[in-house]
């Protein structure tokens, strides 16, 4: 048996309320729609073959089959180990990239995630700078806020184990967004060794450099009897000890003040233009990003990203203060968890280092019930509004659901994003 469909016919036939919609507003389907879109007609036809382009194309089908198969999905491990607030983190590099007219220096995970606005300079400065009077204020909060607390001198190991972790979270998820960003040849990316010297100057190592470097680690962590683990517990003395030597060696054997990993990243240059380049990426590419933000969207973006982000921070301080066995954790640490003030005080710390948003709405219910439709991309969207003035999240609503839409088109016709 044999059938032909033009594309608006087969799109009526197995088109997802999405698809429909897509087409109904564009004439057309990108090209990842047109694949998803296909995945359905292999449901119930053996092959299939097309010819034309655009909205002009006409799809053979072939072998009627008697009993509608389950869904081809060729991708593996689908939707495991997605990042939280990955939409947001692809979009604000790529945006961040595209501002600098893709002229961006190598630079830490570190410089990468204050130059993004994911980490508020409060964060980046207690990091590295005094928190003598951090703590003070802290405490006087934790006093307020947190029921049988009892100040003590050791709440800086709380501080310091906030900092630490924080920060590591949140520099390996940019890193994991550049490695698949690199992967989907949206961007280039390319990790580099570079130092900062006794003099201050900031340069690219020699390979040379690199394995003196190593070597001089390898050795003191074995004479520390220490492993690349135990660098995280800082107020551990065998740590103290061998950061107080690697530094003075560091210094006199190579005249470094300190070394770190450096990030380089481009969009690849194309006939086509970074603009059209990126289109192109967006309509195929299994990784949802845009590269359409204003300022006002970056901005909206990156409170987005810092509530999903200390949300999953504080979901996990809240399983942490459930180990009570923990044999790596400092006797404060242990308390607080003992105690149950160990996540309260996680919370208190994100509020207080700016990592949750200062947005709110100030809607009221009958406002939220309130729709406006608004377009982007071609496809209209109902989002809520505002009776008084324009809410600064109704764009950016239609932006995020632009890129949820091949999501909800696979949810609909019985893939799954677990």
């Amino acid at each position: 048996m044999k059938q032909v469909y033009t594309l608006a016919e087969l799109v009526k036939k197995y088109g997802s309320k999405a698809q429909k919609q897509s087409f109904k507003n564009k004439g057309n389907l990108t090209g990842k729609e047109f694949s998803i879109l296909l995945k359905s007609v292999e449901q119930e036809w053996e092959s299939y073959a097309f010819e034309g382009r655009g909205s002009k194309r006409i799809i053979t089908c072939c072998g009627k089959r008697s009993k509608k198969a389950e869904r081809v999905d060729k991708r593996s491990n689908n939707g495991q180990g997605q990042l939280i607030g990955e939409f947001e983190l692809n979009s604000l590099v790529v945006s961040y990239l595209i501002q600098n007219d893709n002229k961006v220096r190598p630079m830490s995970a570190t410089k990468w995630i204050t130059e993004l606005g994911i980490a508020d300079g409060k964060l980046i400065g207690a990091l590295y700078g005094a928190r003598g009077k951090h703590l003070e204020k802290l405490q006087e909060q934790f006093n307020k806020e947190i029921m049988d607390y009892n100040k003590a001198e050791s709440d800086k190991d709380m501080l310091d184990e906030f900092l630490q972790v924080s920060l590591k979270h949140m520099k390996s998820s940019l890193v994991s967004v550049f490695r698949k960003l690199a992967k989907a040849e949206i961007i280039i990316h390319r990790k580099e060794r570079w130092g900062c010297t006794t003099k201050n100057n900031h340069r690219k190592l020699t390979p040379n450099e690199i394995k003196e470097i190593d070597n001089i680690r390898g050795i003191l962590l074995i004479v520390n009897g220490l492993n690349g683990y135990d660098l995280f517990m800082t107020n551990k003395k065998e740590v103290k000890a061998f950061k107080e030597e690697f530094d003075k060696q560091l210094e006199d054997q190579l005249g470094l003040k300190f070394y770190y990993d450096a990030h380089y990243c481009v969009i690849p240059e194309s006939e086509l233009g970074v603009r059209d380049y990126l289109d192109r990426k967006q309509a195929n590419s299994d990784l949802d990003f845009t590269h359409k933000l204003t300022e006002q969207y970056a901005l909206i973006m990156i409170e987005m990203f810092k509530d999903m982000h200390s949300e999953h921070s504080l979901e996990l301080a809240r399983g942490r203060q459930k180990n009570t066995t923990n044999n790596s954790d400092l006797d404060r640490i242990k308390c607080l968890k003992i105690m149950k003030q160990y996540a309260s005080m996680w919370d208190l710390l994100l509020k207080y280092f700016r990592c949750k948003s200062s947005m709110k709405s100030n809607t009221s219910p009958v406002e939220e019930a309130a729709l406006t439709t608004i377009e982007v991309d071609g496809v209209e969207f109902e989002v809520t509004k505002e009776s008084k003035r324009t809410n600064p999240l109704a764009q950016f609503q239609a932006i995020r659901m632009t890129a949820e839409m091949n999501k909800e088109s696979i949810k609909i016709t019985g893939g799954s994003f677990n």
